[in-house]
C-alpha cells in the first residue's frame, strides 16, 4: 500500500515537471502539404503571413504596410534543439534519481515484508502448537494431582504405622512384664498388668487437664437448640488420624447440684468393676461391653477408663482417659481415647453450659480402604458404646428434673 502511494506521487511530480517545460507552440513532426503540392510547415506559412502584414514605420511617411523580411527558420533551430536537449537531459536525470529512490524504497519494503512474513510464520507456528501445549499442561496438572494424592496417602500410612508401633510398644510394656524370679499364676499376671495399665492412664490425667484451655480454644462447640440435650457424633479430622466429637448444652439447674449429679454419672459405673479406688476425685473402671445380640456374632469390647474431677473457681473439669480393646471378632483392634467435660458457672450474661470434647484414635483399622468390613463393624460397636455414655448423661438430667419438680410440689 505504501509502495503504491509513493509510485503515484512520483508519477504526479513527473507530470507536473513535463507540463512546466512544455513548449507554447506545437510543432508536428510530419510536414504539411500546401495547396500547390509543395511541402511546407505551419511555422513557415505563419512566418510568411506575419511578415507580409507587419507594419513598417519610415522616417518620411507614416505607417505603411511593407512586406517584412522572410522568417529565417535556420537561425532558431540550433537554440531550440539546445533547449530541447537540456530539457531532456534534466528529465533523464530526474528520472534516474526517481528510479534510484524507488529502488531504495523497494529494498526497504522488501526487508520489511520479509520481517512481517517471519513474524506471521512465528505466530502461525505458535497457534499450531497450542493444542500440544494445552495437552502438555493437562498432563502436568494431572501428574501433580496424583503426586499430591500419593504424598497425602503416604503421610497417612506413616502416621498409622507410627501409632501402631507406639501402641504395640506400650502394650508390650504393660501386658507382658518380665518375670525375673519364680513364675506366677496367669490371674496374678493379668491383675498386675491391669494395675500397671491403670497407673499409666492415671499419670496422664494431670498433663491432659493442663491442656484443657489449649484444646478447647480451637474447638467449635455445637450448642444444642434446647436445654439438657446431649449427643456424641464422631467424625474424622482433616489428617484422618483420629475421631473427634464436640457438643455443648445449657443446663438450667444450680451449679452445685449439677456438679454433684455429673460426678455421680462420670465417677460411677454400675456395669463395670472399680479398679482404682481410694484416690480423691478419681475413679477407674474396667467393663466388658457385649453387643453380640445387637450386631450379631461374637462382638464385645473390653474398656478401661480413668476419670478425675478438677474443681476450679469458675468451672469444674472432668478428664477421662480410655483404652478399649476388641474381643472375639474384633481381636487386634484397639482405640486410644481422651475426653474433657467442662461445666462452666453461670454469669450475668450467660447461662450455665456443659461442654464436652473427646478424641478417639483407632489402632488396627484400615481408614483408607472402604471395604474393611471388620473395621466398619468395630466402628458401629464404638458408636453403640458412646450411646451408653450419652444415655447416662441424659438419665442424670432426667433425675435432676424430677428432683426439681418434686421440690416444687
Amino acid at each position: 500500500m505504501q509502495l503504491d502511494r509513493q509510485t503515484d506521487a512520483s508519477i504526479t511530480s513527473l507530470s507536473a515537471y513535463s507540463t512546466e517545460f512544455r513548449p507554447s507552440i506545437w510543432f508536428p513532426d510530419n510536414p504539411v502539404v500546401g495547396a500547390k503540392g509543395t511541402t511546407s510547415s505551419p511555422t513557415s506559412s505563419l512566418c510568411r503571413d506575419v511578415c507580409q502584414i507587419i507594419p513598417v514605420r519610415t522616417s518620411t511617411s507614416g505607417t505603411t504596410l511593407t512586406p517584412a523580411q522572410p522568417w529565417n527558420e535556420s537561425k532558431l533551430s540550433e537554440p531550440r534543439r539546445e533547449i530541447r536537449f537540456q530539457r531532456q537531459k534534466r528529465y533523464v536525470k530526474k528520472a534516474k534519481e526517481v528510479r534510484q529512490s524507488l529502488k531504495y524504497q523497494v529494498a526497504e519494503l522488501s526487508a520489511l515484508l520479509d520481517q512481517l512474513q517471519r513474524v506471521q510464520a512465528f505466530a502461525n507456528a505458535a497457534v499450531a502448537s497450542k493444542p500440544a501445549l494445552a495437552t502438555w499442561r493437562a498432563i502436568a496438572v494431572r501428574q501433580k494431582e496424583r503426586r499430591l494424592e500419593s504424598e497425602a496417602e503416604q503421610r497417612k500410612l506413616r502416621a498409622r504405622v507410627a501409632r501402631q508401633s507406639e501402641l504395640i510398644h506400650s502394650m508390650n510394656e504393660l501386658l507382658q512384664p518380665s518375670i525375673a524370679h519364680s513364675p506366677v499364676e496367669s490371674s496374678e499376671v493379668h491383675s498386675s498388668s491391669t494395675t500397671m495399665l491403670f497407673k499409666t492412664l492415671m499419670q496422664e490425667l494431670n498433663p491432659l487437664h493442663a491442656l484443657t484451655d489449649e484444646v478447647t480454644a480451637d474447638v467449635e462447640f455445637k450448642l444444642s437448640t434446647l436445654p439438657m440435650q446431649f449427643a456424641m457424633v464422631r467424625s474424622w479430622n482433616e489428617e484422618m488420624t483420629f475421631l473427634e466429637s464436640s457438643h455443648a448444652t445449657i443446663v438450667p439447674f444450680g451449679f452445685d447440684d449439677t456438679c454433684r449429679a455429673l460426678s455421680d454419672a462420670l465417677l460411677t459405673n454400675p456395669r463395670g468393676s472399680i479398679c482404682c479406688d481410694g484416690i480423691l476425685d478419681t475413679q477407674g473402671f474396667k467393663c466388658r461391653l457385649d453387643f453380640s445380640q445387637e450386631l450379631g456374632g461374637s462382638v464385645s469390647l473390653l474398656k478401661h477408663s480413668v476419670t478425675r474431677r478438677y474443681i476450679e473457681s469458675d468451672r469444674v473439669v472432668f478428664v477421662s482417659r480410655m483404652l478399649t480393646e476388641g474381643q472375639g471378632t474384633f481381636e487386634g483392634l484397639y482405640t486410644n481415647g481422651v475426653a474433657w467435660y467442662v461445666l462452666r458457672r453461670p454469669t450475668d450474661d450467660s447461662s450455665m453450659v456443659l461442654e464436652t470434647y473427646s478424641r478417639l484414635m483407632p489402632v488396627g483399622l484400615d481408614v483408607i480402604s472402604k471395604i474393611d468390613e471388620r473395621g466398619s463393624e468395630f466402628m458401629k460397636a464404638l458408636a453403640r458404646a458412646d450411646q451408653d455414655e450419652v444415655d447416662s448423661i441424659i438419665a442424670m438430667f432426667e433425675r435432676m428434673l424430677l428432683d426439681e419438680i418434686q421440690s416444687i410440689l
